[in-house]
């Protein structure tokens, strides 16, 4: 699971905090953009691929993604 690495659809997320309080690494935050609250990956190169997040997302706003594809799509 090292080779793997949360990746949040923002457009998709709900804004009800499962990720937030289920990241033993608390990696997610709240962030309000026009006047919606939505989760924000704060730190993804401290993730650790576990899946805690991606299992509780009720809107399937979270996926795993290879850690080098994610950083390819950070450039």
């Amino acid at each position: 699971m090292k080779n793997l690495i949360a990746q949040l659809d923002s457009e998709r997320c709900s804004g009800c905090g499962r990720c937030i309080s289920v990241c033993p690494y608390q990696l997610f935050l709240f962030e309000t953009r026009q006047w919606k609250k939505r989760a924000v990956l704060q730190d993804p190169d401290r993730c650790t691929g576990c899946q805690l997040c991606v299992a509780k997302c009720p809107v399937d706003a979270l996926t795993l993604v290879a850690r080098a594809k994610r950083s390819d799509l950070i450039k």
